[in-house]
This record gives structure tokens, C-alpha cells and sequence, in this order.
């Protein structure tokens, strides 16, 4: 697992990279920080990283959205502890982690992925008290 997480932050270090966020992106982020009371990205600690993805859970934050927040973290200088802490995570609790959901499925990380059941069949039956004459 934690070589796998270690490639996943490798990933997400390479979104980074070609990311350029503007200037009203980056206030964006600074909510998001202001709100978990991270003052410095690089002194971030597990526990800001837990207060985060409640902040982005509370306001139902796009995949884009938080993608691109971990990766400006990424620019920033987040430690790989906390990096993997955020990509192994499973906000919704459905078995896939943040960054399963991210990059390889393309769900939200916020909603659970239930598989959509196909629609059940409706039988049909003759009402046995309908005597229908059909006239042509």
C-alpha cells in the first residue's frame, strides 16, 4: 500500500506541475486553509489534514475542486505524510480512496459510488376483471 500511495503523490505532484492556478484560485484554496487554520501549507499536520476534508466535505467541493487544492498543497510544499494522508483517504466511505476516486475512477470523493441497479422489470398481467372489446 504505501508504495502505491507514494505513486499516487508522484501523480499528483505531476498535475501539479502542470497546473497554473490564478490568482482567484489561490484565494479559493486560502478559504479552504483559513477555515482548517493552516497558516503555513508546510507545517500541516495530519490532524489539518482530518479538519480539511471535513471543511470540503461540508461544502461539497467538485473532484476539480479538491484535486486542485491538493496539488497547489503539492506546490506548496505539503509533506508526503500529509500528501498520502489526503490520497489514502475515503471521506465518503465507500472503499475507494481519494485518490482512487481522482484519478482512476473520476467520481466524486465526496458521494458514496453505489453501483446503479438496473431497473427492475415491470411484469404485466391481465386484469382478470378487465374484459376489454377491441373495435377496429
Amino acid at each position: 500500500m504505501a508504495e502505491t500511495t507514494h505513486l499516487q503523490v508522484q501523480e499528483l505532484s505531476r498535475f501539479a506541475q502542470e497546473q497554473d492556478f490564478n490568482q482567484q484560485y489561490r484565494q479559493y484554496f486560502g478559504d479552504v486553509w483559513d477555515e482548517v487554520g493552516v497558516r503555513d501549507i508546510s507545517k500541516m499536520t495530519i490532524q489539518d489534514a482530518e479538519q480539511t476534508l471535513k471543511v470540503l466535505a461540508d461544502s461539497e467541493a467538485s473532484p476539480q475542486f479538491i484535486k486542485s487544492l491538493l496539488a497547489q498543497a503539492a506546490i506548496d510544499g505539503a509533506s508526503p505524510q500529509v500528501l498520502e494522508y489526503f490520497l489514502a483517504s475515503d471521506i465518503d466511505s465507500d472503499g475507494r480512496t481519494l485518490a482512487q476516486e481522482l484519478f482512476q475512477d473520476g467520481t466524486n470523493p465526496l458521494q458514496p459510488d453505489i453501483p446503479q441497479a438496473p431497473p427492475k422489470a415491470q411484469v404485466l398481467s391481465p386484469s382478470p376483471t378487465e374484459d376489454l372489446d377491441w373495435e377496429i
